[in-house]
């Protein structure tokens, strides 16, 4: 197959949604104390999460995170341009966290040394941590929703590059219910609008 003739959307193989669900369960106090200490405003932690989704192109999460992000206060506008990866209408004091949220995505996983070290020296160790926490959290959330995505591409003939139609459909399974309530309510507000 060319490379048009595949699923676009970065998805999960099993070793590498066990590398990073092992990595999560491996810093999950250290979950439970950014939560606690608030270092990261919630409305803060929503765009960072939103900064990913963009660019990973899950379908659900921005749903989920759009929604949680307007009961946060965030604005229409202010979300509509973080899915257009522009942070000009941001705090200030969140602009390199975004940036380094959409570059962590955008090199799937691998940012550079550079924006390693921007990101630290702007916020200190524990704050750059909780970013890194929170990237890796929506990250998951992201690539288990492509994936399930992928399952359906796969059975209209495009398949991901690198997927398993086994590990498409165990996710798939397990998705089913949420999927088909989330398409009956995109269905709902296509016709309404």
């Amino acid at each position: 197959m060319h490379g048009s003739q595949y699923f676009k959307k970065r998805t999960y193989t099993f070793k590498a949604f066990r590398r990073d669900v092992s990595k999560i369960f491996r810093n999950r106090s250290q979950i439970k104390e950014s939560r606690k200490t608030e270092k990261l405003s919630p409305q803060f932690r929503e765009r960072i999460m939103l900064a990913v989704t963009a660019v990973n192109g899950c379908r659900y999460c921005e749903w989920g995170h759009t929604k949680a992000a307007l009961n946060l206060g965030c604005t229409e506008e202010e979300i509509e341009q973080i899915m257009r990866h522009d942070f000009g209408s941001c705090d200030p004091d969140e602009v390199i966290g975004l940036a380094y949220a959409q570059h962590y995505a955008e090199a799937g996983g691998s940012p550079t040394e550079d924006a390693r070290q921007k990101l630290l020296e702007f916020y200190g160790e524990q704050k750059a941590r909780d970013i890194q926490l929170y990237i890796d959290m929506i990250t998951i959330g992201n690539l288990l929703g492509n994936t399930v995505d992928a399952f359906e591409s796969r059975l209209k003939g495009l398949p991901p590059e690198d997927g398993s139609f086994l590990f498409e459909l165990f996710l798939y399974s397990l998705g089913f219910p949420f999927v088909k309530i989330f398409n009956r309510k995109e269905k709902k507000k296509r016709k309404s609008q």
